[in-house]
C-alpha cells in the first residue's frame, strides 16, 4: 500500500461504474506504464483487484475491485470531499 501510485490506482476503481482496463487507467492517471503493470499485479496478488482476461487480439483485460479493495471506498470518498471542502 505505500508504494508510489498504489492508492492512486485503487482510488480510480472507488469512483468508477465499470471495470477498468489499463488503457483507462492509463489515460486517467499520471503513472508510467510499467509501473502500472506492477501496481496492478501487486494489487491483483493481495487480493484487492480481480482480472479478467478475454480471449481476443489484441488482448484485452479488465480489473474489478474485490470486495476487500472496496471496503477501503468510504475512505477514498472522505479524502475526496475533504478535498473539495479545502479546495485541494
Amino acid at each position: 500500500m505505500g508504494k508510489a501510485h498504489t492508492l492512486a490506482v485503487l482510488s480510480a476503481f472507488a469512483f468508477a461504474e465499470e471495470p477498468l482496463r489499463f488503457s483507462d487507467l492509463e489515460t486517467n492517471l499520471d503513472v508510467a506504464p510499467s509501473t502500472l503493470s506492477t501496481r496492478l499485479k501487486e494489487l491483483n496478488e493481495a487480493g484487492l483487484l480481480g482480472r479478467k482476461a478475454y480471449n481476443e487480439v489484441p488482448p484485452r483485460m479488465e480489473y474489478t475491485p474485490t470486495a476487500r479493495a472496496e471496503s477501503l471506498f468510504p475512505v477514498f470518498a472522505h479524502l475526496h470531499h475533504w478535498a473539495i471542502e479545502y479546495e485541494l
